[in-house]
Formats: C-alpha cells, structure tokens, sequence
C-alpha cells in the first residue's frame, strides 16, 4: 500500500504490505482454533485416546508460529522522503532499521523486468553506484503505481534489459 504522509520538510510515502488483518485479529483467530482443538482434545481424551494431547500442542503452536511469522512480514514498511535537496529512504519494521540518504539529483529508478508475466517489476533505488531494492513486497499494480508516483518526483527512469534465461523465461 502506498501512503502519502504529511511532512513539513517535503513530501513523504509510506510502504507497506496489505495486511487484511491486525495483530489483535490474528490473536483471536488463533485462540478460537485452541478452543475448538481443545474441544476435540477433550473429547478424544474421554474417550481414551490421549495421545492426541501432545499433538494437539504441537499443531497450536505451528500455527501461533506461523501467523507470528505472517504478521511480522506484514508488518514491514519502507518510508521514502522527498526534501528540497535529498532523498531519504528509511526501512524497518516496528522501527527504522536502516537509513540511505541521497542527495536528489543523483537518485534515479531503475527497472528489473519481471522474470516470469505473472510476477512483477523489481523497483531499485540508484545513486552513486548503489542500488536499493524498494518495496518488494507491492503487488504489480501497486508497484507501476510507485514508479508512477517517483516519476513526479522528478527522478528518472531506466529500464534494465531483459536476459534470455530459457525456454519458458
């Protein structure tokens, strides 16, 4: 998802992945899966096969694991500020982890084609040799939508070519 953020000091977007769901939801996801496992485990257990107890444990916990999991890589974000003089890309997920500062007339966008036409453009950051990937976790018309908001930033854009990689590619 792309957000456009108030700032006093230029012009700032957030992104972030689409999450259909907050961590508070997932919780109560997760604990109406333990009720109703634990319903069947007691029942089960009643009826003398207790073996499924331990097992039981283990698939709640693989599922808390996984919905952990999915709720951390949601909760990512990438924030990109447009000053008067440089561009500043801060990445992170409950807070900024990792800062690059440019200044404005040496960024420019730079274009991976998408390796297959179900999957999408990579979208990379560039200034003095080095290239950022940005926001790979947008889907395809997120991501033609933030090069579409770049480019009225006023950076340019490069394609990268294609490589023939085989048959299907």
């Amino acid at each position: 998802m792309i957000e456009r953020l108030a700032d006093n000091d230029g012009i700032r977007y957030r992104l972030t992945p689409n999450r259909s769901i907050s961590w508070p939801g997932l919780v109560r996801v997760w604990l109406g899966l333990a009720v109703v496992t634990g319903c069947v485990v007691i029942g089960w257990t009643l009826a003398g096969v207790w073996l499924v107890i331990p097992f039981a444990g283990l698939e709640l916990t693989a599922v808390g694991a996984g919905l952990w999991y999915t709720a951390r890589k949601c909760a990512r974000q990438e924030v990109i500020t447009f000053g008067a003089t440089e561009v500043v890309l801060e990445k992170g997920h409950q807070r900024r982890e990792q800062q690059w500062q440019w200044p404005r007339t040496s960024v420019t966008i730079l274009l991976d084609p998408e390796p297959h036409p179900w999957m999408r453009e990579q979208v990379w950051l560039c200034s003095r040799g080095e290239e950022i990937p940005l926001a790979d976790f947008l889907n395809p018309r997120e991501s033609r939508e933030l090069v579409t908001v770049l480019q009225s930033q006023g950076l340019h854009v490069t394609r990268r070519a294609r490589e023939f990689v085989g048959i299907w590619f």
